[in-house]
């Protein structure tokens, strides 16, 4: 209910909570263990406790612990162990203690038992990444590959191709032996296959890649046999690909065996590979080996050869050149699909249409005008029609719909044709038809929403008609949630009148629970917060939890103070901003009562206290703006100018409140700008509305300014947020901060006077209301996580005792290692990528030691050591050396933030937090003088330097 996606990284499968170091002892007893069934149960749940807690020193036991098993158990734990080492890859580069991981394993290979043997091949091949230049396993490798043992060649063969793709060494002294052995008459044909994939790492040197280039050659017409052709041609492929020089001479050969060889499946095999070496761009072709495929294509008329044909194609076609080469109507690119954007296969017209739309597009993007461009909307239009009619083919349905809304970003024009063509195919389609349908309406109508408006009644209609059916099905319901988000987005910005309103009252009555909070969860989120408040509070009783009790009830309060903002009541501005603050500081504390562990709602309370804080400051503007009739100034006002030489004190107590607000907007501002750098997961839509949120705080800031400080200006011209197209969802906040800013335009006529009019006045509060009237679209990211990425920090070292402090000695120096992970939930990298941690370490003294005083300003110095890292497979360390300049405790907070691939940082935390005690230095032990009692001890006030003629006083 709460609507957040929970991560992989937060499942615990059942099994009670337990740290790493019991984790792993927990383990290591059934290791010990004497039954065979206990040792095979621990070996195969170290991959889950390596994705659990993936820290070298863990790791590094474990895999010295699995080495043991390997060195002492049987070949089924062996195969157990290598298992393990298959499946944690990722993380095999954290073994620290590798020489004698690999002395342990390695000892079985002098085994007698061959299928020992074969077991540690593999497992070598498994760890080839952190051990690729070991001679002795290259050794052993070259050695297993003469075995009489069948078995024991194939996992030399392994080996022998996970370390040449590792090591370039190995791939260099394997070439000569593996082309013996390929050539060689003993060979069996079967191994002979095992083998050929050797040489697609043979790469590293142009004459090694020539020499296995030319070896493969020669190999196709002596072995002519489907199976050796397949084979061959595939490490060809992977060679040319490495390579790119032979590019060219590959494509013109898999050409050769595409139009000379009739075997069906080496034909599938050449399509195949050509869809991989187009990847890298149709500049590599050679232009005749363009014109050959193209003409290949045109003559095809086997279905099963034209569809990978045109897959081809749709990757060629990505390259801006080929686009521009086939614009017009008269290119033979063209004519394949005009012959068949009309297929009576579904599968082929709606291919053929991808490759029409990727023309059409790259030529809108540059600014040309392609040709031909109305027969393709009309294809397209035909083939949305054929599929809507026969509604068995949703995945082809979903092509041509991309291809619509694609055509419709490109040129929106379009919009009015494509959303008139879908609205009239509504009433002809159900199923997951309708809801391919209605997400298309959805994605046309973020770009132009009052094309959806012709449509209105139609959607109605299909509302009350679903509405009215006894037992309606799953994809019904979710047509009926579309169906409403559409109704949101047709009348965004609109104000609802009673027929709209009672339909979609009508659906709610009628629905189930989670149907209606994805109903309100769309309306808060369009800014319709009359229909969530409605929802919401019918759901907040009849849900199974407190918290989500209070969450629902979070909501409706929040509903409820927008609502009350742009609502048509008589009471004044001021009025509705104090209730709404009233709604709002309640949705805040049912927040605070709905967070739990495992969803503590932080983004969602920060957003909803930030948007308090700008209510209040609207309204301590609109109080501040009546101080100027209801106070006058002091008496002693020209004294104060004349002493300040403010012009603007000449009005007294209004100036200063403004001031202060002045002051109220900028912490607003960068509130909204503390909370953005927090989302790193955040969808861009979500991002957009802090953005706009912040550059309304700043609008008003200057606004402020202008009146109340000398030598501010104003900005001119729309405001702009960094982005193309604004989101629906957010267009009435930037409508609004653009017709504030028009209406602030007025405020420079009196700037340049120092006065404080009553225009002015009037001027801000007329901003202040056009701000508050703004309905607020709630982010996506308020209830969805789309992306999850955390950051785990382990600290070293620790205090023995959780909460106590870490004892360093005086005038020594503590060294800290922070090792780190990032853990990612379902759709790893769907809006941003982490490139790099930045790890911040501050030092700062809490309290000097005891019976001495010291200067407060030393209190406040902080030590601060920064440090970059780029984490490896989403694993990082840093280490930082501190120096205690004095006695007493410090705290010590380490903290991490990422760096995303565009360079933008973004304070993700964690944060953790060390203790440190340092004692005092001791001071020097008294040196007795030579010639007196040693029991007299000198204390070091004593004048030890008397003269001769002197005495020191008994």
């Amino acid at each position: 209910m709460l609507g957040l996606r929970v991560t992989s990284f937060t499942e615990t499968l059942g099994e009670p909570e337990q740290d790493a170091n019991s984790a792993l002892t927990e383990l290591d007893k059934g290791l010990r263990s004497g039954k065979v069934g206990e040792q095979c149960d621990s070996i195969v749940r170290f991959p889950k406790l390596f994705e659990k807690y993936p820290f070298p020193i863990l790791i590094n036991a474990s895999f010295l612990k699995l080495a043991d098993v390997f060195r002492m158990g049987n070949n089924f734990l062996r195969l157990c162990v290598l298992r393990v080492c298959q499946q944690s890859e990722r993380h095999l580069d954290k073994i620290s203690n590798v020489d004698e991981f690999i002395r342990r394993v390695y000892s079985v290979i002098h085994s007698n038992d061959p299928i020992a043997r074969a077991v540690t091949l593999r497992t070598f091949g498994a760890v080839a990444a952190v051990i690729p230049e070991r001679q002795q396993i290259h050794h052993s490798i070259r050695g297993s590959l003469d075995s009489y043992n069948s078995v024991e060649v194939e996992a030399a063969i392994y080996a022998a191709i996970q370390f040449a793709a590792q090591s370039k060494t190995f791939a260099i002294s394997m070439c000569n032996k593996v082309s013996d052995m390929i050539q060689g008459q003993a060979i069996t044909a079967n191994m002979k296959l095992q083998l050929i994939p050797i040489l697609q790492y043979m790469h590293h040197d142009t004459n090694t890649a020539a020499m296995v280039r030319s070896l493969c050659l020669n190999l196709l017409p002596s072995y002519p046999t489907q199976d050796f052709v397949l084979v061959t041609l595939n490490t060809l492929s992977k060679l040319a690909a490495a390579t790119l020089v032979d590019i060219p001479s590959q494509v013109t050969l898999l050409l050769k065996y595409l139009k000379d060889d009739p075997r069906y499946e080496i034909k599938l095999k050449a399509f195949q590979d050509l869809y991989e070496l187009a990847k890298p761009g149709a500049h590599i072709w050679p232009a005749k080996a363009i014109d050959d495929f193209i003409n290949y294509i045109l003559s095809c008329n086997r279905n099963n050869l034209l569809m990978p044909g045109l897959r081809v194609i749709q990757i060629l076609v990505e390259s801006p050149k080929m686009c521009y080469e086939h614009r017009t109507c008269s290119s033979k690119l063209r004519a394949i699909c005009e012959k068949h954007s009309y297929s009576p296969s579904p599968a082929i017209a709606a291919q053929t249409i991808q490759i029409l739309t990727q023309i059409l597009c790259c030529c809108f993007e540059e600014n040309l005008q392609p040709e031909g461009s109305d027969d393709v909307i009309a294809s397209l239009e035909a083939l949305i029609c054929l599929l809507t009619s026969e509604q068995n083919k949703p995945k082809h349905l979903k092509i041509a719909l991309k291809c619509a809304v694609r055509l419709c970003e490109a040129k929106p024009d379009y919009c009015a044709n494509f959303v008139e063509l879908l609205g009239s195919r509504l009433d002809d389609v159900d199923g997951e038809s309708a809801i391919v349908i209605c997400e298309a309406l959805g994605a046309i109508g973020s770009l132009k929403c009052e094309t959806l408006l012709p449509q209105l009644e139609t959607i109605l209609g299909l509302l009350s008609s679903i509405r009215t059916e006894p037992n309606p099905k799953q994809s019904q319901t979710s047509t009926k949630i579309m169906l409403c988000t559409l109704i949101f987005q047709m009348l965004s910005g609109s104000k609802w009148n009673t027929e709209i309103e009672s339909a979609i009252f009508a659906v709610v009555d009628a629905n189930d629970l989670w149907s209606n909070y994805c109903i309100a969860r769309a309306a808060v989120r369009y800014g319709h917060h009359q229909i969530g408040t409605y929802i919401f509070k019918q759901l907040t009783e009849q849900v199974s939890s407190e918290h989500f009790h209070f969450w629902l009830a979070s909501l409706k309060e929040m509903s409820q103070a927008e609502s009350l903002l742009y609502s048509d009541d008589s009471e004044t501005l001021s009025a509705r901003l104090d209730k709404a603050i009233i709604h709002y500081n309640k949705a805040i504390a049912a927040l605070k009562a709905a967070s739990t562990p495992s969803h503590n709602l932080t983004f969602q309370a920060e957003y909803m206290r930030i948007r308090v804080e700008f209510l209040q400051c609207l309204a301590q503007l609109i109080h501040t703006c009546n101080i100027l009739c209801i106070v006058p100034a002091p008496a002693i006002a020209s004294a104060i100018v004349q002493n300040t030489r403010d012009e603007h004190q000449r009005y007294g107590y209004v100036t200063n409140q403004m001031r202060k607000c002045v002051k109220e907007f900028k912490n607003c501002g960068d509130l909204h700008w503390k909370l953005y750098q927090t989302a790193f997961d955040a969808d861009p839509a979500t991002l957009e509305n802090m953005q706009i949120l912040q550059q309304m705080c700043v609008l008003v800031e200057q606004c402020l300014e202008t009146v109340c400080t000398s030598g501010s200006k104003l900005r001119e011209g729309p405001m702009e947020f960094g982005t193309k197209t604004i989101k629906l969802e957010s267009r009435e906040l930037v409508r609004a901060c653009d017709n504030s800013l028009i209406v602030a335009q007025n405020l420079l006529e009196h700037s340049a006077t120092c006065n404080i009019t009553h225009k002015q006045v009037a001027i801000l509060r007329k901003i202040v209301e056009i701000l508050a009237n703004a309905s607020l679209p709630v982010p996506r990211f308020f209830f969805q996580i789309l992306q999850s990425t955390m950051v785990k920090l382990a600290i070293n070292p620790q205090p023995r005792v959780m909460g106590e402090f870490i004892s360093v000695q005086a005038g020594s120096q503590l060294a800290v290692k922070v090792e780190g992970v990032i853990q990612h939930g379902m759709k790893p990298g769907l809006f941003r990528k982490i490139s790099q941690v930045v790890v911040n370490v501050t030092s700062q003294l809490q309290s000097p030691a005891k019976n001495k005083e010291i200067d407060p300003k030393i209190l406040e110095q902080v030590s601060v050591l920064t440090q970059t890292v780029t984490p490896h497979k989403d694993f990082f360390s840093a280490q930082f050396l501190l120096a205690f300049p004095r006695g007493g405790q410090y705290l010590l907070n380490v903290e991490a933030s990422v760096i995303d691939e565009q360079s933008n940082t973004w304070k993700t935390g964690p944060k953790s937090s060390l203790t440190v005690k340092v004692p005092e230095e001791q001071k020097m032990a008294p040196i007795p003088m030579p010639g007196t009692n040693a029991n007299i001890i000198l204390m070091p006030e004593d004048n030890l330097f008397l003269k001769p003629h002197q005495k020191k006083p008994m």
